[in-house]
């Protein structure tokens, strides 16, 4: 798509709403916490590789992971530009061993809520391609599935459910 003659190619965006029974507080830390991310982040069949979170303006991040059997890992890393706990984190997303033609994105995340109950809004920008949007919506909400598993379970029993 191309917004005029000589103009750079148009982007699209997705936007996504869910509901969690989670406090905001409780997302955010699931959201940008090594361990948290461990829990949820990565799809069945894969495994965390490595993930590192430098949370702060500036600060970088990567989430690696890889098949089960395979040794070959697929990253996503970024910069985080907004850094406000626990309401809003602003970030660059970048894949490495995977959709090497998509452009360096941002995902905006926005939290509402209070006690154990928090609307999370994500927006992810700056695709230029609508089926590789349509593959990350999916996995947004693939993600944000196994996120409301996790965070669902009463902060006490999952403490101690990570300890057994």
């Amino acid at each position: 798509m191309r917004a005029s003659a000589g103009a750079e190619a148009a982007t699209i965006g997705i936007e996504l709403q869910r509901r969690f029974r989670a406090s905001p507080e409780r997302i955010f830390r699931a959201w940008t916490e090594p361990a948290a991310l461990r829990d949820w982040w990565c799809p069945p069949g894969w495994i965390a590789a490595e993930i590192a979170v430098d949370l702060r303006v500036g600060g970088a991040y990567c989430i690696a992971m890889r098949r089960i059997g395979d040794s070959a890992p697929v990253s996503v890393r970024g910069q985080f530009l907004e850094v406000r706990p626990p309401d809003r984190l602003v970030y660059t997303w970048r894949w490495e061993g995977a959709f090497a033609q998509v452009p360096e994105t941002l995902v905006t995340l926005e939290l509402r809520g209070s006690g154990d109950n928090t609307l999370l809004t994500i927006r992810h920008e700056n695709f230029a391609d609508a089926g590789i949007l349509q593959q990350h919506r999916s996995g947004w909400i693939a993600a944000c599935n196994r996120l409301d598993r996790v965070v669902s379970v009463p902060a006490a029993l999952h403490d101690r459910l990570a300890t057994h």
